[in-house]
């Protein structure tokens, strides 16, 4: 046990200095697509001089925002659940039982993403973006280490939820504590 809560101390710090460089990665790319909009309106309806390569530069930094906040999605629980029977099982053995079989099922999807994208990688080196000149992969270079870190965020996940079926009182209060911390308050 104290072997797995040293890892999942090492993966919680490795995590959140993931989340901290890809929230900001994520917002400096949004404001780069909001800037280089503005750019092109001023140039299409003012100069009537439209620029070629910002539709292509926006869709190659969405791409990066989509891939850069994956991991950090994934880690906060953003993404699309279904509450309804999590609810009903009001944190007991069995849901966390339940929540690692869920990681287990996301890391081989990740796993499986992670080959696909090294793919599309190599493959996109043979191809250019014809507005920009510059080869394809540099949209496809962040896939492969956006589904790495998935999957440091999904181990951590599991370790947590695994400490959960040991100890489910123990793992119901760290996972109140954690929320009342974030909310500002104090545990329930």
């Amino acid at each position: 046990m104290a072997t797995s809560n040293r890892m999942m101390t090492a993966l919680a710090k490795t995590n959140d200095l993931v989340e901290w460089l890809a929230v900001n990665l994520t917002w400096i790319l949004l404001f780069s697509i909001t800037m280089l909009n503005i750019v092109q309106v001023f140039y299409r309806y003012v100069l009537n001089n439209a620029l070629s390569w910002t539709e292509e530069a926006s869709l190659w930094m969405m791409v990066w925002i989509a891939f850069t906040i994956l991991p950090v999605a994934y880690r906060k629980g953003l993404n699309i659940s279904m509450m309804l029977f999590r609810d009903m099982l009001n944190r007991n053995r069995a849901e966390y039982v339940i929540r690692c079989l869920c990681h287990l099922i996301v890391l081989l999807i990740a796993a499986v993403c992670l080959d696909q994208a090294w793919a599309m990688y190599k493959g996109g080196s043979r191809l250019e973006l014809p507005a920009l000149e510059v080869s394809k992969a540099w949209v496809y270079i962040i896939m492969p280490p956006a589904w790495v870190l998935l999957m440091m965020a999904v181990l951590e996940g599991f370790l947590k939820d695994f400490s959960g079926i040991i100890n489910p009182a123990a793992a119901r209060h760290a996972e109140d504590a954690k929320t009342a911390a974030a909310k500002g308050g104090e545990p329930v």
